[in-house]
């Protein structure tokens, strides 16, 4: 049943075993479970490796195979966001490098003809480029960076003092030429605002109208508390070295100084913990492993532990047809949470047959990021 927390477990866990990074995403992005978010926040934090994981695969994919990649055309609509260059003379602004694509990467997503790439994706990709320690884009690396990404549009830019300064161009990736740029100025104080200038003057460049629905959306600041901002883009740095146990805390004490900040809290809880896997192993990790950690971490969280009368109603759309199992706990089924031994395929083939699947749906609280 779309929308079943017990029945989004499972089938993501079922595609984790089978190595469907993508369709797991897809799939746990829509879990919810009010009645025990210990499970949700679990799932959340696993989340966010798998994501890596599927990240790095995808980067070390677009390298060994660059030739080929550099042949397909991009989505015209979608875009990449890089990390700001810190070129003030005390490197003051660095928080703000990774912690300002956040947030535009995040109020891009509100514009409904845009698709965005995730930061975790563009952060494997950089590192793949050995670019990964600086994250620093210019005019000549940002064509084969969108190129290797599937992005047609690369926004990228450079911060400096006095007032803050964000100078931002967009290049595109088929052609290797800047398209346009930008440049606009605050003061510390209204940090808040760059955010949102440099969402409009991407979508303007690019020749897209925002909505009234959409300009009322991006003008909601992040966060009006520098401190918060700082935090947040230490945090980012820390996740992306690996550093769960640092980043969980920039997290928290970014979301401590405004309890307001939205990705500051969806930081704090969805970072790996410190016994989760470490960066590195996570570019050749398996799914069934993933898989097995996941259900020890939410059995540990307390469930899933629910009675069910059928399993067919948990796996329904997979293609798997089971017989009833009356009073099983499914928490205690094999190491994936499902037995799927003796489990025949509706196709009546050994192989698992995933024809029909959930799909979580998109809009409104679901940002269309890949």
């Amino acid at each position: 049943e779309p929308g079943d927390p017990f029945s989004i477990y499972y089938l993501g866990l079922a595609y984790l075993n089978k190595e469907d990074f993508e369709r797991t995403i897809q799939v746990w992005r829509g879990y919810r479970n009010k009645t025990n978010p210990q499970v949700e926040e679990e799932i959340d934090r696993h989340l966010t490796l798998i994501q890596i994981a599927q990240s790095r695969k995808f980067a070390a994919k677009a390298i060994a195979e660059e030739k080929q990649v550099t042949t397909v055309k991009p989505d015209s609509n979608t875009v990449a966001v890089c990390y700001y260059q810190d070129l003030s003379p005390d490197k003051s602004l660095r928080a703000f490098q990774k912690g300002l694509a956040a947030m535009v990467i995040s109020d891009l997503t509100k514009i409904k003809s845009i698709r965005v790439v995730e930061r975790i994706r563009l952060q494997a990709v950089l590192e793949e480029m050995r670019l990964g320690q600086t994250g620093l884009v210019d005019s000549r690396s940002a064509p084969r960076l969108g190129r290797l990404l599937g992005a047609k549009n690369i926004v990228f830019g450079s911060l400096t003092l006095g007032s803050i300064k964000a100078v931002t161009a967009l290049a595109l990736s088929d052609k290797g030429a800047v398209m346009g740029s930008s440049s606009v100025s605050v003061d510390k104080e209204k940090f808040f605002e760059l955010p949102m200038a440099i969402v409009r003057e991407t979508a303007n460049i690019m020749g897209v109208v925002l909505t009234d629905e959409e300009k009322k959306a991006i003008g909601v600041p992040h966060t009006k508390v520098y401190k918060a901002l700082v935090y947040f883009g230490q945090a980012l740095d820390a996740l992306d070295s690996g550093k769960w146990k640092e980043a969980n805390e920039f997290f928290s004490m970014a979301y401590k100084e405004d309890p307001g900040f939205a990705l500051a809290k969806e930081g704090a809880d969805t970072c790996p913990g410190i016994d989760y896997p470490s960066l590195n192993s996570l570019s050749n990790i398996s799914g069934a492993k993933l898989s097995a950690r996941v259900e020890s971490s939410v059995s540990a969280a307390g469930g899933p532990k629910a009675v069910v009368t059928s399993l067919p109603d948990v796996l329904s759309g997979s293609g798997y047809i089971v017989p009833d199992t009356v009073g099983v706990d499914l928490g205690a089924i094999g190491s994936s949470g499902v037995n799927l031994e003796g489990m025949a395929p509706s196709g009546g083939t050994e192989e698992p047959v995933y024809e029909q699947t959930y799909t979580p749906p998109m809009g409104a609280g679901y940002p269309q990021v890949y």
